[in-house]
């Protein structure tokens, strides 16, 4: 039979008793491990969680304190939660696509996309403000080659079409991406 028996049928004075005497080790952990949007009052309800699993599970006959318990068991939960975290993390980070790849598969519709995301209006208007400078900044010959881009033609089309050569049209291109680039984060 569980000595705590009576906390675990629902008395919540009793558990709340107990579980602020090891509420220092949830602070230690707190203070160890970072957990992204976790705050104060975030680690102790998990804290709470899993001392009252570790109390259900407890067994006097293991030869081990209820604090090792419990330490050990939020130990491994915080590690899960950071493995969590961190692999989701990474399924963003593998899902992700750069503006670059954006232009270059969608074109000009892209610009269309940005416009219907439900972003803040703001940090539309300053991108949009911001982009309204780009033909000022471009030189003739990159505008010419930006334009050709964005209405759908590949880069050795757009040498033809200008009689440039493929690099140099490329070189314009690249210099394009670097220009829109420090304009939206400037």
């Amino acid at each position: 039979m569980n000595k705590y028996e009576d906390i675990l049928k629902g008395d919540t004075v009793a558990f709340d008793r107990l579980y602020r005497k090891y509420h220092p080790v949830v602070y230690k952990f707190w203070k160890k491990y970072y957990l992204k949007d976790f705050d104060r009052e975030d680690w102790l309800q998990e804290g709470r969680i899993i001392f009252h699993r570790s109390l259900e599970r407890y067994e006097e006959a293991h030869n081990v304190t209820l604090g090792k318990f419990f330490k050990s068991n939020f130990e491994n939960h915080v590690r899960s939660l950071i493995r969590k975290q961190c692999a989701l993390k990474r399924t963003i980070d593998t899902q992700s696509v750069s503006l670059d790849q954006k232009i270059e598969y969608q074109g000009e519709s892209f610009f269309d996309y940005i416009e219907t995301e439900e972003a803040d209006i703001l940090e539309q208007m300053i991108i949009r403000e911001k982009l309204e400078e780009l033909p000022t900044i471009l030189s003739p010959f990159e505008r010419i080659t930006f334009e050709g881009y964005i209405n759908g033609k590949e880069l050795k089309e757009i040498a033809k079409d200008i009689d440039s050569r493929e690099v140099t049209v490329r070189s314009a291109y690249d210099r394009v991406k670097k220009k829109v680039r420090a304009i939206i984060y400037d």
